[in-house]
């Protein structure tokens, strides 16, 4: 039971951003074929990943994958880091914890570097989720704590309220009953406050505390609300933990046939949604201590075999879980190959069009020393000349640097203006000099044309004379 009540949460947690879209499959493909922006593409194809979440890892991978390719071909930071959440959402369902947690703490890189906080929240949430699969509860906790000062600071109040129930549903997991309650009150006042649906996980889990507390008419009530709020969300497996809530308070007082008929509703639910195979094994097994209760051996045993069956069916789908991860490395290793090919296309088509800048300067320089030698140049103009040279070399290395400069500084404004207004404050000095040696040269080119030219009409008048 303690295990069926942490999947549901932990599947709230990681819907609950996909309720944000409020685009349900076929809408969002609808979207899909209309969008003509790429970023527009990146973003829904996220949202359709996220609708696939918790039951087809394979089309949540797929989904992501496509969204990654294109967002990092248009270099789209934040369809990046949504992406790879999405992809890390893929292996926690998969199985793969530690390719998880790669991928989702890169998300959270990009997110703290664009100041996505939204997206950090949710990266923080996620990497919660993984560490409690990996049994480390109280590490999840630190973890979601984090995601609720963020959910709180832009006032995200949907998610805030599944986070507190996870939170609680953590600390229900590691028997601190009255932790487990003060944050699925949390959840509740929330809920009051928002109206939202996401109530129901919240009085599923203070059902469960107050059972455990031997306070049963405040957990008959809890459950009863939790089921009619999981119907009206139409999230039909929490039904199904709400009905086992219930079974399990009428197996408490005794009242056999009443938790018979909520078992046997809570596995009819468990065994229509055929992917939560887990959850069938754990309630098989419940109902089978049940008939063997009321000393009804062949029911029993009925359920006890299909439970076992369940169990079977889990650890075939854990190994072929195991391969698809594989064939999900291979896929995203593919990603980042082509990542890092365009990426070098890009830097070498960017150091030649610096080469060519470099050449075109040099060429500029060279062709007006070369004119100039014949051409007679104004001061005026060789001043004007030489800012707009200062100009462009002062431009040309702050194309240049601008990369290297911009991960010194973290693309921290104050810290590049300062270092552009040092290399500044180094070339005035250098294009004063130049200033003065340009006008030195070319005064005394402009005398000696003068004088030339002066000595060719004297020349020319002498002989008209002698003529």
């Amino acid at each position: 039971m303690k295990k069926t009540i942490l999947l549901l949460l932990a599947v709230l947690f990681v819907i609950g951003e996909s309720r944000a879209q409020t685009h349900n499959i076929d809408s969002i493909k609808t979207l899909l074929k209309k969008e003509k922006r790429d970023t527009g593409k990146v973003t829904l194809l996220n949202a359709l990943s996220m609708e696939y979440v918790g039951y087809k890892p394979d089309s949540t991978m797929r989904l992501g994958m496509d969204a990654l390719t294109l967002a990092q071909k248009i270099h789209f930071d934040k369809g990046v880091a949504a992406s790879l959440n999405r992809i890390g959402l893929a292996y926690i369902n998969a199985g793969n914890s530690p390719k998880a947690m790669e991928l989702l703490l890169q998300a959270l890189r990009i997110n703290e570097k664009i100041n996505n906080l939204d997206g950090k929240a949710r990266n923080l949430g996620n990497l919660g989720v993984v560490y409690a699969n990996m049994g480390n509860y109280q590490l999840a906790i630190e973890y979601l704590s984090q995601t609720v000062k963020i959910f709180q600071q832009i006032n995200e109040k949907s998610a805030l309220t599944t986070t507190f129930s996870l939170i609680g549903g953590y600390y229900f997991a590691m028997a601190q009953d009255d932790s487990a309650m003060v944050y699925a009150q949390k959840a509740y006042a929330r809920w009051k406050k928002s109206n939202s649906n996401d109530v129901s996980s919240a009085l599923l889990l203070m059902g469960k505390v107050y059972l455990r507390t031997g306070e049963t008419s405040l957990a008959l009530d809890c459950f009863r609300g939790s089921i009619k709020q999981y119907k009206r969300a139409r999230f039909v497996s929490g039904v199904g933990a709400s009905y086992l809530g219930l079974s399990n308070l009428y197996d408490k007082e005794g009242r056999a046939d009443s938790a018979l008929y909520y078992a046997n509703k809570a596995f009819a639910i468990s065994y229509s949604l055929n992917r939560y195979t887990n959850s069938i094994d754990n309630v098989g097994t419940y109902l089978s201590g049940l008939y063997e209760k009321k000393e009804k051996a062949d029911s029993a045993y009925f359920y006890l075999k299909l439970a076992k069956t369940a169990k079977d069916s889990v650890t075939s789908q854990q190994r072929f879980n195991q391969f698809q991860s594989l064939g999900f490395d291979e896929k995203l290793r593919q990603i980042e190959l082509a990542n890092t090919e365009q990426k070098a296309e890009e830097e070498r088509k960017r150091n030649l069009q610096f080469a060519g800048l470099a050449v075109a300067i040099l060429s500029f320089l060279i062709l007006f020393f070369a004119l100039s030698r014949t051409i007679i140049v104004k001061e005026n103009f060789i001043k004007y000349f030489n800012v707009v040279v200062l100009l462009a070399v002062f431009e040309f290395i702050n194309l240049l640097i601008h990369p290297y400069l911009a991960r010194l500084t973290n693309d921290s404004p104050p810290l590049m203006l300062l270092i552009l207004i040092g290399i500044g404050a180094l070339l005035v000095p250098l294009h004063h000099k130049l200033e003065h040696w340009i006008a030195h040269v070319l005064t005394e080119k402009n005398k000696q044309i003068r004088l030339a030219a002066a000595k060719k009409t004297i020349a020319r008048l002498e002989g008209g004379e002698n003529h």
